[in-house]
């Protein structure tokens, strides 16, 4: 259907889900203590397994429309073009937003080995995105060895060092505080953390490029949130188990100065090199998926077609560019405040994503039973229903935490996004041909590739 390059294999695929999913919890991981104490482990581990119903439902769509763009396609194939548009926005939303994230967390990380500035924060992180927009738009397969690498050794690292902390000495089980807010605390912190979640649906966006069998694709789904959950999961676990609460809300970066607590700090050291490289794999994740949402969205001519040409090793060369504007934007003018409004944001717009498609797999299996699913769902029904229960707590917990601030940033960037819809109607009306609504499934790209055979 495309120039797209089939370059991804299964553990590259599932390195840039999981990479999109783990990032700076050594700075996060604070937030998550005020939330739930040593008991967000279990609301990461319950977040996780009501996450696994999207993951399986997400396996089938993919696998039924592999195409760059992902979850667009699919809800405008069940809802039509207006409403794949808004799904569209709202996931340009998700990814863009990661990347302030990655500056603050590379500026508390440097911060534990040097002093840094804000300014020199920003500079750095400039650098970086030059640097990743440059290798952006090499073939995928560079940048797939990097993620490899990268996030593999995070895995390790983060795993070995929590097992040190847990083996020290100084860790007791008697010291973690599971529950200081309650039950209620907890529950709350499931529909919170969805955001660290936030990585396995960038598997869509990637699997027009999969080079592996489409029935495989639950595994990439799955084993990224397996490694998700275990870095995560063992992180609140092995620091709980030796500092208080009190001590995680008044430290700048956790996991580092718990390896100095234990006499470790060249452990320290380590585990800062670590975050800096998971920092990078997430910019890799979200930007790669980022600027292949936009080349979807431009094949359905959702948005100017320019973002649907390719360069020589195959990459959407001008959807490269737009990611690295915005990105560049919120990693250098975002506001300190940004970071409180993130998690939040972050959450009303996943549901309302993840919501839009639970509602698409249900009608499209329904409407069209017919097209091939190389992977499909058992229980497809129950897994819908459980999904969209799930997206409505996560709207409401998220709704009910947006502060004035949150809330600004949101209606800003909606409006941003009707003035991008109301540019394309006025484009159909002037350019009818070139503008014309288009929604890609099997068999639009059936018949596409019927009649290049024919000419």
């Amino acid at each position: 259907m495309s120039g797209l390059r089939q370059e991804i294999r299964l553990p590259g695929m599932i390195a840039m889900a999981a990479g999109g999913m783990i990032a700076a919890w050594q700075v996060e991981i604070k937030y998550w203590f005020e939330v739930a104490g040593a008991g967000a482990a279990f609301s990461l581990l319950f977040c996780a397994i009501l996450v696994l119903p999207l993951c399986f439902i997400y396996s089938e769509m993919t696998s039924m429309m592999p195409y760059a763009g992902g979850q667009n396609i699919w809800i405008s194939n069940a809802f039509g073009w207006n409403i794949g548009f808004v799904a569209c926005w709202l996931i340009m939303l998700l990814y863009v937003m990661a990347m302030p994230t990655v500056a603050f967390g590379i500026s508390s990380m440097l911060g534990y080995i040097f002093p840094i500035t804000s300014m020199q924060t920003k500079i750095v992180a400039a650098i970086i995105l030059v640097l990743w927009y440059f290798l952006t738009n090499f073939e995928l397969k560079i940048l797939t060895k990097l993620q490899n690498l990268f996030f593999w050794s995070t895995l390790v690292i983060a795993v070995v060092a929590d097992i040190i902390f847990i083996c020290s000495g100084h860790w007791s089980f008697d010291n973690l505080d599971w529950f200081p807010n309650g039950m209620s605390g907890c529950a709350a912190a499931v529909g919170l953390l969805i955001m660290k979640f936030v990585g396995f649906d960038l598997i869509p966006q990637l699997s027009e490029e999969a080079n592996f069998p489409k029935k495989d694709l639950w595994k990439a789904f799955v084993l990224s949130l397996a490694c998700t959950v275990l870095v995560y999961g063992l992180a609140v676990v092995a620091v709980g188990g030796i500092v208080s609460l009190e001590w995680i809300a008044e430290t700048d970066i956790v996991d580092p100065r718990v390896a100095d607590i234990i006499g470790l700090h060249g452990l320290g050291y380590v585990i800062v090199i670590m975050g800096i490289l998971t920092c990078i794999t997430t910019i890799s994740s979200f930007w790669l998926s980022a600027s292949r949402i936009l080349y979807g969205a431009a094949k359905q001519h959702q948005m100017t077609g320019r973002l649907a040409v390719l360069n020589k090793n195959g990459q959407p060369k001008l959807a490269n560019l737009i990611v690295g504007i915005f990105a560049m934007y919120f990693t250098i003018f975002a506001p300190e405040a940004w970071v409180n409004y993130m998690y939040t944001i972050y959450g009303l717009a996943a549901g309302g994503v993840y919501l839009l498609v639970a509602l698409s797999f249900l009608k499209i299996r329904k409407e069209h039973p017919e097209w091939e699913r190389p992977y499909r769902v058992r229980a497809g029904t129950l897994m819908g229903v459980i999904a969209i229960l799930f997206c409505i707590w996560v709207l409401y917990t998220n709704a009910l935490g947006m502060t004035p601030g949150a809330w600004v940033v949101f209606v800003v960037y909606a409006a941003v996004g009707v003035l991008l819809w109301a540019f394309a109607k006025s484009q159909q009306k002037r350019h009818p041909k070139e503008w014309a609504p288009v929604v890609i499934n099997p068999d639009t790209v059936k018949r596409e590739e019927a009649s290049k055979l024919d000419l």
